[in-house]
């Protein structure tokens, strides 16, 4: 088991002590857990069987040439590219990094990664950012937090020399 999962398992025994404790009706919440229960898990299944699709067809050689310790400062741009381009939600999006870590992507590229994604999920971009709030709005947006994935990629790169703090190690298939 993780450190995550025990983390969130004892929030929601303490949650349950509480309610408990003050004697209110559990009704709701159990109702609140079916429906998001049908909501995300069907979604969740869909989205794991892609990204073990994705393990599958992404050439492993590429990914290490690119986005691999070799690749140096060069690493970044593609892995921050990578991030721009996945129009998934954090299931497929950390599945997809997983497969880039054991395909031999560095760190740094795989901090790149992941904060473009976080910042230009372009599946946000297009379905929310630009429709609801602008094509102004977007431009400073993107223009006052270009450079972050860098930044962080940059960050890791520097950390990687001093240390090995930080090191991605996905886990192995059973």
């Amino acid at each position: 088991m993780s450190v995550g999962f025990l983390v969130l398992l004892g929030l929601l025994m303490a949650l349950v002590a509480i309610a408990f404790h003050r004697h209110k009706d559990p009704a709701p919440v159990l109702r609140r857990v079916i429906e998001q229960g049908a909501q995300l898990v069907p979604r969740m299944i869909c989205a794991l069987i892609a990204a073990g699709f994705i393990a599958a067809v992404l050439p492993a050689e590429a990914i290490s040439r690119h986005m691999g310790p070799d690749a140096g400062l060069l690493a970044l741009p593609v892995a921050a590219a990578a991030g721009l381009l996945v129009p998934a939600g954090p299931v497929i999006s950390f599945a997809i990094a997983a497969v880039f870590a054991k395909a031999g992507a560095s760190t740094a590229a795989l901090m790149t990664f992941i904060t473009s994604w976080s910042l230009f999920g372009s599946h946000r971009i297009l379905i929310y950012e630009l429709p609801l709030l602008g094509p102004s709005f977007f431009r400073l947006r993107v223009l006052s937090v270009l450079v972050v994935p860098f930044l962080a990629g940059g960050f890791a790169m520097l950390v990687g020399l001093l240390s090995d703090f930080g090191t991605a190690a996905p886990m192995a298939a059973p």
